[in-house]
């Protein structure tokens, strides 16, 4: 058993909030509560997202949970320390995503920060890890990936217009084409679609990145 299916097992019969106190959430606040949340649910035990408050940094937190609960720092470093590296090896790795495309070609009435604001919605993310994934489980995921945004999008694209096709980047510069519905109709050894970003002068960040959620 592994470090995050024995605290799964050893808070199971614990309300969060009980746990939270304990641990000096006295009352325990939303952000505290989505974090334990994430703990327990997710592959990285939280390490992946900032938590930052009075009492812990995401490290503290795993690590004052353990203690909690009755696992011993012997045991529980080393396994934390398996799930960093995990960590630091998938966010080294490709990041895969899917890109819906519109055959969009700006014109002069579109601003850019327009297209900067709504870039998010051609890019969508798989997770962090999904890279590990068998290549026919990846494909067939990207694939179920493509059917849902169609459905769920209607076709269409703030600022960006009907989609034509889907394209799964799975290496720099390197796609499978994908149908509107759904079906792998190509590959192309070259694509790398211009990313539209607005930022302040000096600075190369993308402002509206600010503002979307990427969860790991």
């Amino acid at each position: 058993m592994d470090l995050i299916q024995e605290l799964r097992l050893r808070t199971q019969h614990l309300r969060p909030e009980d746990v939270l106190a304990h641990l000096g959430y006295d009352p325990a606040d939303t952000d505290a509560l989505a974090h334990y949340q994430r703990l327990r649910e997710g592959p990285y035990m939280g390490l992946e997202r900032a938590h930052r408050d009075a009492l812990y940094g995401e490290r503290g937190f795993l690590e004052a949970l353990c203690r909690c609960v009755g696992i011993p720092d012997a045991d529980a470093g080393p396994a934390i320390a398996a799930v960093l590296d995990r960590l630091a090896e998938d966010r080294a790795a490709f990041r895969h995503w899917l890109f819906a495309d519109t055959d969009y070609v700006r014109g002069p009435g579109t601003p850019i920060f327009a297209m900067a604001f709504t870039e998010h919605f051609r890019r969508l993310r798989f997770p962090i890890d999904f890279w590990r994934l068998p290549w026919e489980e990846r494909l067939a995921a990207a694939c179920q990936k493509a059917r849902d945004h169609l459905r769920e999008s209607g076709g269409r694209l703030v600022t960006w217009g009907e989609i034509k096709r889907y394209h799964y980047c799975f290496a720099e510069k390197r796609s499978i084409v994908i149908s509107t519905t759904g079906e792998v109709i190509g590959e192309r050894e070259d694509f790398n679609p211009p990313r539209a970003t607005f930022g302040l002068a000096g600075s190369d960040e993308n402002l509206p990145d600010r503002f979307i959620k990427d969860d790991e």
